[in-house]
């Protein structure tokens, strides 16, 4: 069965719930990021599979994906959007920061779903996920700044 991203229709255009956004630039892909229902919380969407070219970050358009997703939720009625991220960069926790999301958990030994590893390969590989809300009720003038 293919993931997610090897069947992008199948996963996000054909699911009335989901959706997907490419940010193209001088005709190249700069980035992505997709919208779906999340399964088990009513009325929460999650921001899924943000990705920005590494040339093209700091130049808004992570922001403007972000805002895709938030008005996706927005216009369908969705009362929260959550995320996850394993990011590393202070930049990529500003973004969601800015984009209104808030920081609630953070789970410490975070292991990638279906991939296992050896002990010696779990202590490397110790990450963080980090665990993002925005609650859609309410107003926050960052995610309607012009940029």
């Amino acid at each position: 069965k293919l993931t997610d991203m090897g069947d992008i229709e199948g996963h996000y255009m054909k699911t009335p719930d989901s959706c997907l956004w490419v940010a193209v630039l001088e005709g190249s892909v700069v980035g992505v990021v997709a919208a779906r229902a999340l399964w088990g919380e009513a009325g929460t969407v999650e921001l899924h599979r943000m990705s920005v070219d590494r040339r093209c970050r700091q130049r808004g358009v992570g922001v403007a994906l972000g805002r895709k997703v938030l008005q996706y939720a927005a216009d369908r009625g969705y009362l929260s959007v959550v995320l996850g991220t394993t990011a590393y960069s202070p930049a990529a926790h500003q973004l969601y920061q800015t984009l209104g999301f808030r920081c609630v958990g953070v789970t410490k030994g975070y292991a990638t779903p279906g991939v296992s590893r050896s002990v010696p390969e779990q202590l490397f590989y110790w990450v963080s996920h980090h665990h993002y809300r925005k609650d859609m009720t309410v107003h926050n003038t960052n995610t309607h700044s012009q940029q």
